[in-house]
């Protein structure tokens, strides 16, 4: 009885977000999106087979996922949930919100057959592996524990529509900035100081803070040339944001 309570509860939660994030979508893929976010929160996993058995439908496991597998495809899915999930997440970015944007990997060393599968680096290893590669954007207050999400995405040098890291790095960038309208600061860790990356985010009057590794060359406002070195602070050493 007690599970029965927690699932419609759960049910009706998601459902209310769903609603709000399908408002672009048809009715079908509306009510497809629906299951897979109640799916994977009843699951805990993203396999189809353990979702579809989640749902829990008066009919063979194999055609639940019959049903489920061709959405799955929609090209309109990707564009238009991004879309909207940087549209909702961005009301509660304000003017000093954090935007972290982060470069990272999944890992996928036992796949043999999935699509433009890539080598990628993985930095806690220190070693080559099989996987793709995943940008992730979230806003996050400085004095708050809260973190919301604007946009993630997987990508492969491999795919045929691929052009650089740089190009997907300011793709998300401007999908965020177009529902932001210049609120927020951008915080970029490994790998954001390209020159291919700072100018066009000054040219487009970003605000950002972004790791620099080593000795960099600068000029500033002032347009002086100065070097700019990376600060390590001690190993003991407590850093408060002001």
């Amino acid at each position: 009885m007690q599970d029965n309570k927690i699932r419609s509860r759960l049910k009706a939660q998601l459902s209310k977000f769903a609603t709000q994030l399908n408002e672009s979508l048809s009715k079908p893929l509306g009510r497809f999106v629906g299951e897979m976010l109640f799916g994977i929160q009843a699951s805990q996993d993203v396999k189809l087979r353990n979702i579809a058995r989640s749902l829990e439908e008066d009919i063979p496991l194999i055609k639940t996922e019959n049903r489920l597998s061709p959405n799955l495809k929609a090209k309109e899915l990707g564009a238009r949930l991004g879309a909207r999930l940087a549209s909702l997440g961005s009301r509660r970015a304000e003017a000093n919100t954090v935007l972290c944007l982060d470069l990272s990997d999944v890992r996928k060393e036992y796949a043999e057959k999935m699509e433009y599968l890539d080598k990628v680096w993985d930095r806690s290893e220190g070693e080559v592996h099989q996987g793709y590669r995943l940008l992730s954007v979230t806003a996050a207050e400085v004095r708050g524990s809260e973190i919301t999400p604007l946009s993630q995405k997987l990508f492969s040098a491999q795919a045929k529509d691929f052009v650089s890291e740089n190009a997907e790095i300011l793709a998300a960038v401007d999908q965020v900035r177009t529902h932001t309208g210049g609120r927020g600061i951008w915080a970029i860790d490994w790998g954001g100081n390209r020159k291919k990356l700072l100018e066009p985010l000054l040219e487009r009057r970003e605000r950002f803070v972004i790791r620099s590794v080593g000795q960099r060359s600068v000029v500033n406002r002032k347009r002086q040339r100065v070097t700019v070195n990376i600060w390590r602070p001690p190993a003991d050493s407590a850093i408060t944001l002001a």
